[in-house]
């Protein structure tokens, strides 16, 4: 009898496992099957995003006089709010953000002196400016000397840091909060104004003042000018209109021309900003039902010509 109890026993374990087992099978087959459907998915919301810039590079608005003028000098001018939002593929819905990153300050190209004009603005702590503009640069140089008010490796250690400084380049925004004086309420304020996507150029017309404040050659004037423009919903068609007293000149007297305060101010902030919009960054989130792990895709779109190229998709 007890031997038979025990066979009893033996075989519900072994069945149980068994069960266990293609419980498990199951599982999977249907995550992997998920998965397919919103890559799937997702890759169908990433070609009609790219189909819908294509368009609006090509055919100007009708209908609205002052709406035309204003896409035929910037064609992408507002897609982040205006294609942000669900989009359906095959009746499955897809979470589309679109940023142009002319908004914003592309941290792995700033200067130590950017970071500390544009952290004295937004803190109005110049001491707590120039610590932050030190700390971050020392996280990103390669070597362990710690800068007069930096921090390197040793001092993370003593400090107990759990994260070390990479000695390379940032590889997310988030990072920067276990870089050494970055606290949750710093990052909470300046987060917003970066990213580590994109050539780092910004748009004279649509970034805030806080990124345009760490542009090299900005001055009080040339910002109060950007902003007067852009209060008036009046579109910057050149560098040039915002600098005051800067006059081109042709011909033997350019290099003259150039020489001038206003021509030197001009040609800094012609090499770090652009009037349109020329990078997007587009974030698809996909997911195939309420409890499946949603699929996310990052790509950056930029212009040439009439035509939007995907440089990069990250999955």
């Amino acid at each position: 009898m007890i031997a038979a109890i025990w066979l009893v026993v033996a075989i519900a374990v072994v069945a149980l496992q068994f069960s266990l087992q293609a419980k498990e099978r199951r599982v999977l087959g249907i995550n992997t099957a998920e998965r397919g459907v919103a890559r799937g998915a997702a890759l169908g919301a990433l070609a009609s995003t790219q189909a819908q810039l294509d368009y609006i590079l090509r055919v100007m608005p009708s209908g609205n006089a002052a709406l035309s003028s204003t896409r035929s000098g910037d064609p992408w001018l507002g897609v982040d709010s205006i294609y942000s939002g669900p989009m359906y593929v095959d009746s499955m819905e897809v979470d589309a953000t679109l940023l142009d990153l002319g908004r914003r300050l592309n941290i792995n190209d700033l200067t130590e002196d950017q970071f500390r004009t544009f952290f004295g603005y937004v803190l109005n702590d110049y001491t707590t400016a120039d610590h932050l503009a030190q700390t971050i640069m020392d996280w990103e140089d390669v070597d362990d000397i710690p800068r007069p008010n930096g921090d390197e490796k040793e001092g993370y250690i003593k400090k107990g840091l759990l994260t070390l400084p990479a000695n390379g380049p940032f590889r997310s925004v988030d990072e920067l909060l276990h870089v050494e004086g970055m606290t949750p309420d710093i990052y909470a304020a300046v987060a917003p104004y970066f990213t580590v996507y994109g050539s780092g150029i910004v748009n004279i017309n649509t970034a805030p003042v806080p990124v345009l404040r760490a542009i090299p050659g900005m001055t009080d004037q040339i910002l109060a000018n950007i902003l007067n423009q852009r209060s008036r919903g009046l579109r910057i068609s050149s560098i040039a209109q915002v600098v005051p007293g800067y006059t081109p000149t042709r011909g033997r007297g350019a290099a003259n021309g150039l020489a001038t305060m206003a021509g030197i101010q001009q040609q800094q902030l012609a090499n770090a900003m652009t009037v349109d919009t020329r990078e997007i960054l587009v974030t698809l989130v996909a997911r195939a039902g309420p409890q499946a792990q949603p699929t996310k895709v990052f790509a950056l779109f930029t212009r040439s010509g009439t035509t939007t190229n995907i440089s990069w998709e990250q999955w």
